[in-house]
């Protein structure tokens, strides 16, 4: 079960570790040289998530799509990140899933660029709610194992669905993106010239309690 809503309005050095990156890190990077950092081909630990990292790689992910299509990549900004992971924390805090939220003076994609002192004339908003894991939609799944592994149900043998790494999330969640004609729209516009993307993790409780993770992008311009 994935979840993917669209919205467009118009008015550190390579190889750094993982716990390193800041906001500050992307002037030092782009699409060629972040793909360099080890942690990214990590497994994610549910327990111990490197968000900032998470929330980059998205980035970059998305950033890839967009040179595809010969367009300038998105520049990063901080105060856009911010409003992207702070919707994705509120909708996993407070149980919703929309482009409109249910805090009063955050309701509207423009209420919350407002609040961290952003006036776009252009701004838009893909969110996602997707598997943590490797899982094959549609494919039966055992309750998970005391030790929270999750596996296919009526095979052979134990066929384990492992966990994305930071990498392979972030393609996974742009591909869905992409694979939407609204969602893609939003990444190729060419008036959208900022990006800042934010994730947060939760368990689904109609999924055996899979983890799962709300996606925000927003962009600007």
């Amino acid at each position: 079960m994935r979840k993917l809503l669209p919205l467009v309005f118009i008015l550190i050095s390579i190889g750094a570790k993982a716990q390193s990156w800041t906001t500050n890190s992307y002037q030092n990077h782009n699409e060629t040289t972040f793909y360099r950092i080890e942690a990214l081909y990590e497994a994610i630990d549910f327990n111990q998530i490197n968000f900032p990292l998470l929330q980059a790689a998205i980035f970059y992910a998305t950033n890839e799509e967009r040179k595809k299509a010969k367009l300038n990549p998105f520049e990063f900004q901080s105060e856009i990140e911010e409003v992207a992971s702070g919707h994705a924390q509120d909708m996993v805090k407070y149980g919703f899933y929309s482009h409109t939220s249910k805090i009063r003076i955050k309701r509207t994609v423009l209420d919350r660029f407002h609040l961290e002192g952003l006036n776009p004339e252009y701004y838009g908003e893909n969110i996602c709610s997707t598997y943590g894991l490797q899982y094959q939609t549609g494919r039966k799944v055992n309750p998970p194992y005391p030790s929270g592994e999750f596996t296919y149900a009526f095979t052979s043998k134990r066929e384990v669905i492992p966990p994305h790494t930071y990498l392979s999330f972030a393609k996974a969640v742009v591909k869905l993106w992409m694979d939407s004609p609204g969602h893609r729209q939003n990444i190729l516009n060419p008036k959208f010239k900022t990006l800042g993307c934010g994730a947060r993790v939760y368990r689904e409780k109609n999924f055996y309690n899979m983890p799962y993770f709300m996606v925000v992008q927003n962009f600007g311009g």
